[in-house]
C-alpha cells in the first residue's frame, strides 16, 4: 500500500518477476533503465535490482521480506541514530549574506 509502512518493498523485490522495461504505451522505451513487474504497473530501478543481485544484500532483503519485525527493528535503530546524531555537513561559507 502506498501510504503504509511495511516490508512490502522487500517482498516485492523477492516475489515479483522483474524484467527490463522495453516499451511504454506501445512504443519503444527510450527513458532511463527500469524494470517492471509482469503487469507493467510496478517499476524498480537498477539500484533496487542491485539489492537482489548482490549476494550480501540479497541475504538482508530475504530477511526483511520474511520478517517485517526485523525490518522495523533495524529501521527504528538506524532512524533513531539519524535523529539523535544528525548529519554532518561540511562547513562552507553560505553563498548569501544577510545585512
Amino acid at each position: 500500500a502506498e501510504n503504509t509502512f511495511s516490508n512490502e518493498y522487500f517482498r516485492l523485490l523477492i516475489e515479483e518477476r522483474w524484467s527490463p522495461k522495453l516499451s511504454h504505451n506501445g512504443k519503444p522505451w527510450e527513458g532511463p533503465d527500469q524494470y517492471e513487474d509482469s503487469t507493467g504497473k510496478l517499476m524498480m530501478l537498477p539500484s533496487d535490482m542491485a539489492l537482489v543481485q548482490d549476494p550480501a544484500f540479497r541475504k538482508i532483503v530475504e530477511i526483511y521480506a520474511k520478517d517485517e519485525d526485523a525490518f522495523f527493528k533495524d529501521f527504528a535503530s538506524a532512524f533513531s541514530k539519524l535523529l539523535e546524531l544528525g548529519v554532518d555537513f561540511p562547513s562552507v561559507k553560505p553563498w548569501y549574506k544577510f545585512w
